[in-house]
């Protein structure tokens, strides 16, 4: 039964068709940060992070796009070191046919989070997140340029580390909440 529903909803989402949309696209972001707010434990603070990655996407002439981004956040912090290293698989939706605007969700599928806090290296990859975005497509000379925002939304427990032979557990849990400014470039088939 679940084959059976899979494939009909693999025929539904490639044979749909948007009236004003005829085109692929192929998409590629550059994130920069904006402020995000991190919390750990009681502490909550508001920074810039240094923030590197990309995203790509393939959107389908019905408008419907998904994507795969890797966003890397990294800063210190009042005597904290805290690095993210974030996958997330993205779907979206994409209207205009000139003119573009994309508007769609990303789940977390891989989260990994490093602290250091007094000389001490803690890491867990027990993550879970999700991420809203928003893009504007401008044509360029043949393609697009691209411009959007993006808020991605994690939660890292169990932070720990080695020590003898016996692990040791972080008790609070880190909250990031990124906001990021997207930069692109897009091809149109």
């Amino acid at each position: 039964m679940l084959k059976f529903k899979l494939l009909v909803f693999c025929c539904c989402f490639f044979s749909y068709s948007a009236a004003a949309e005829e085109l692929w696209r192929l998409r590629y972001f550059v994130p920069t940060s904006v402020n995000s707010k991190i919390t750990f434990g009681t502490s909550k603070t508001e920074e810039k992070l240094d923030t590197s990655g990309h995203s790509g996407y393939l959107i389908f002439s019905n408008g419907i796009g998904v994507g795969y981004s890797v966003v890397r956040t990294s800063e210190h912090i009042t005597g904290i070191s805290y690095a993210f290293k974030n996958n997330y698989l993205d779907l979206s939706y994409t209207i205009g046919k000139k003119l573009s605007l994309s508007f769609g969700a990303g789940r977390l599928i891989y989260g990994r989070g490093d602290l250091k806090i007094s000389g001490e290296n803690y890491t867990t990859e027990n993550s879970s997140g999700e991420a809203i975005f928003l893009n504007f497509g401008i044509p360029f000379i043949g393609g697009e340029l691209l411009l959007g925002y993006r808020q991605n939304n994690n939660t890292y427990k169990n932070y720990q580390k080695q020590v003898s032979g016996e692990t040791v557990m972080l008790a609070d849990s880190v909250k990031l909440i990124s906001g990021q400014i997207n930069v692109g470039f897009g091809f149109l088939f």
